[in-house]
């Protein structure tokens, strides 16, 4: 009975968001959702909750959390194939960030901006051995992952973990 409760909450909690900013320029966009947190505005949110933000210091526009998982190789996957975001913006540019541009955004406020960060994030940013040897080393299967919830990376295998994924780009307008 209480699994029947919170799936109805989570039903209606959904179908509750208020869409803004669904059509025009980024900056129509904002203009129409008027929501700043910090550092980042709303450009468009859904009628499902699907929020995208922008970092006004990089002028980075970040997608929403994908609720699904991946490897690091479905992530990369994920931010050029099918990607919710690339439906509502159609002139961005959309891929998976770099660990130094999730430092950047999170010295910005990203973690109290950002809805859904209390997850791992799949970055671009492969992890380098400080070996000299010319041979693949060990850690070549290794990508930075970024952790949401304390603000810092790690390393991750690109095959074997999962994590989420969140994708960013750049209005090509």
């Amino acid at each position: 009975m209480r699994m029947l409760y919170l799936l109805s909450f989570l039903f209606i909690s959904q179908s509750w968001a208020e869409p803004c900013g669904i059509l025009g320029t980024v900056q129509e966009r904002i203009k129409n959702c008027n929501s700043t947190k910090g550092n980042f505005v709303l450009v468009t949110r859904d009628e499902k909750g699907l929020e995208i933000y922008k970092d006004l210091k990089s002028n980075l526009i970040w997608g929403d959390r994908m609720t699904t998982d991946f490897n690091h190789y479905g992530s990369q996957m994920a931010c050029n194939h099918d990607l919710p975001e690339a439906g509502l913006l159609k002139d961005v540019h959309w891929r998976l960030p770099t660990v130094h541009e999730f430092e950047a955004s999170a010295a910005h406020g990203m973690k109290a901006a950002l809805p859904h960060m209390d997850h791992g994030f799949w970055t671009s940013t492969p992890f380098k051995s400080r070996t000299k040897s010319r041979r693949r080393s060990r850690n070549s299967g290794l990508v930075f992952l970024w952790d949401g919830l304390e603000e810092h990376s790690e390393t991750a295998d690109l095959l074997k973990d999962a994590a989420s994924v969140r994708c960013i780009g750049k209005d090509t307008r």
